[in-house]
């Protein structure tokens, strides 16, 4: 027996593929084809993750936001994966580039471990999705609109801003 060749394969393995894996990925078939949202229509646009497009982030709207592995490809069929679902704008007029530039700020993103690891295993193929919102929205529409939508995506990352009744049933497991 070649233990080093083992040793050598499981520690391919584990940096190759292991540190990848997402554990508990939940959807809820029932929330996702709910029509019931706090904003009935929201217009999504994308980044991917860092500074070279940050000017396309809209610096005067608050808003939604998620993180999503995506990867474009001509072979690829369509996809995506949201790990996160967040909101700027949260009791305050802060806008969606603002919120942004947090997660580009190593010093704030350390503090947050779920989304250190989100960013710095997927940084290459990770994209920030936002959908702006108009004024009249108020805060509470909003954060109530992120939980619906953590409620029905249950992204690995986001992890307290849920519903109260999913919250409760997503401990089991």
């Amino acid at each position: 027996m070649d233990l080093n060749g083992i040793i050598d394969f499981a520690n391919e393995v584990t940096d190759e593929i292991g540190k990848f894996k997402v554990d508990n990925i939940f959807l809820s078939p029932a929330k996702l084809m709910s029509d019931q949202f706090q904003i009935d229509n929201l217009e999504w646009d994308s980044v991917p993750y860092g500074e070279d497009e940050i000017d396309r982030v809209p610096n005067d709207k608050r808003g939604i936001y998620a993180f999503v592995i995506f990867q474009e490809n001509n072979v690829f069929p369509p996809h995506g994966y949201v790990l996160y679902i967040g909101i700027a704008g949260r009791n305050s007029n802060r806008p969606l580039r603002q919120r942004y530039k947090d997660y580009l700020n190593s010093k704030k993103v350390i503090k947050r471990v779920k989304i250190a690891r989100m960013i710095g295993l997927w940084h290459k193929v990770l994209k920030f999705y936002f959908a702006p919102i108009n004024n009249d929205i108020s805060t509470d529409d909003l954060q109530t609109l992120e939980k619906q939508l953590n409620s029905a995506l249950l992204p690995p990352c986001s992890v307290g801003d849920l519903d109260a009744e999913t919250r409760t049933k997503r401990r089991a497991f």
